[in-house]
C-alpha cells in the first residue's frame, strides 16, 4: 500500500524511546510536544479529523479502562481518513486460555520469554490472570468512597478476535486477523527492534539486554534505558493482531451508544456506578472528570 501523501502516520502508545522516519508518536509519558511527538492520551488525540493515513497501536488496548475505551475507538476513527489503516496488537485471550486449558507448559515458557513480568508463583492460573489483570502504574484503583487506595494496575482487560473485531466493525472499520509482520503496508512489515541491531524480532528480556550491554530497569518509579526502538509488531507468541480499514465516519455518540446502550450489556460497560448520585456528587466535589 502506498502511503506517499501528506497525511500523518501515528503510533499510539509507542513510548518516548521509539521512533521511525516519517512517523508521529502519541504517548502519555511525554512531557511536551515536539515536531513528531504528541503528549497526551488516546482518548483525546490532538490532531485534526481525517489527518492520518495509518494508526498503529501495540499492546495498549489491554491498559485502557472500559470507561475510556469508547472515546479511544471514536478518536482513532476520527483522525483516520477513509480507507486509512488501523493495526492493533494486544494479548490474545484465546491463545492464553487454550494454553491454560491444555496445560501447555511449553507455550507458557515462550510467553514468559516475551514478558518476564508474568508471575509464576501461582502456576499457570496465575500466568493466565496476569495477561488479563496485572499490577502496574497506569491505572489507580480507589474505593467507591474515594478514600482508600486499593491497587495500581497495568493490564485491565483482554480480548480475543471475536471481541475486538466486533467492537471495530461496529465503530466504522472492516477487519482481518493478521499474522506477525504481514501488514499490507510495507514499512510495517519490520518488527520492533533495538536501533542499531538487525531489524528482526528478539525477545526484549533481561538475557537479551545483558548479552548486548543494554540497560532497561525501573529505579524509584522511573525507567533508566540506554537504547532506542524502531519497527512495529512484537511478541508473536502471545499477540492478537488485527489490521482494520476505516470504511465510514462514526460519531462519538454512535460509539457511546454501542458500548453503553446495548440491552445485552447490563452493566453499561463499567459506568453503572455513575447512576449513584451520592457517588457522582463525590466525584464533582473532588473535581474528578467523569
Amino acid at each position: 500500500m502506498n502511503l506517499s501523501n501528506n497525511r500523518i502516520k501515528l503510533n499510539i502508545g509507542a513510548s518516548p524511546i521509539w521512533s521511525e522516519e516519517g512517523w508521529h508518536i502519541l504517548d502519555h509519558k511525554l512531557k511536551k510536544n515536539s515536531e513528531f511527538k504528541i503528549a497526551g492520551e488516546a482518548s483525546e488525540i490532538k490532531l485534526k479529523s481525517k489527518s492520518c493515513s495509518v494508526v498503529f497501536c501495540s499492546h495498549v488496548f489491554e491498559h485502557i479502562p472500559h470507561f475510556s475505551l469508547p472515546r479511544v475507538v471514536a478518536e482513532i476513527n476520527r483522525v483516520l481518513s477513509l480507507g486509512g489503516i488501523f493495526r492493533v496488537l494486544t494479548p490474545d485471550l484465546e491463545k492464553v486460555c487454550k494454553a491454560y486449558a491444555k496445560k501447555d507448559f511449553k507455550w507458557f515458557k515462550k510467553a514468559k520469554s516475551e514478558d518476564e513480568n508474568l508471575r509464576t508463583d501461582l502456576g499457570l492460573g496465575g500466568m493466565l490472570m496476569n495477561f488479563i489483570v496485572s499490577p502496574g502504574q497506569d491505572t489507580a484503583l480507589i474505593d467507591r468512597n474515594l478514600k482508600k487506595f486499593i491497587a495500581g494496575y497495568a493490564h485491565l482487560y483482554s480480548y480475543d478476535y471475536k471481541m475486538l473485531s466486533t467492537i471495530l466493525k461496529k465503530t466504522g472499520f472492516s477487519c482481518r486477523k493478521a499474522k506477525f509482520n504481514d501488514s499490507k503496508i510495507k514499512e510495517m512489515q519490520t518488527p520492533l527492534h533495538v536501533k542499531g541491531h538487525k531489524p528482526i524480532w528478539r525477545n526484549l528480556n533481561k538475557s537479551f539486554y545483558k548479552r548486548n550491554k543494554l540497560v532497561h530497569k525501573l529505579v524509584k518509579g522511573k525507567y533508566i534505558i540506554n537504547f532506542d526502538l524502531s519497527g512495529f509488531d512484537r511478541d508473536p507468541e502471545t499477540s492478537l493482531i488485527i489490521e482494520a480499514k476505516k470504511v465510514k465516519n462514526v460519531s462519538v455518540q454512535t460509539v457511546e451508544n454501542f458500548f453503553n446502550k446495548s440491552k445485552k450489556n447490563y452493566n453499561i460497560y463499567a459506568k453503572s456506578l455513575l447512576v449513584d448520585r451520592k457517588f457522582t456528587k463525590s466525584l464533582k466535589k473532588k473535581k474528578i472528570i467523569f
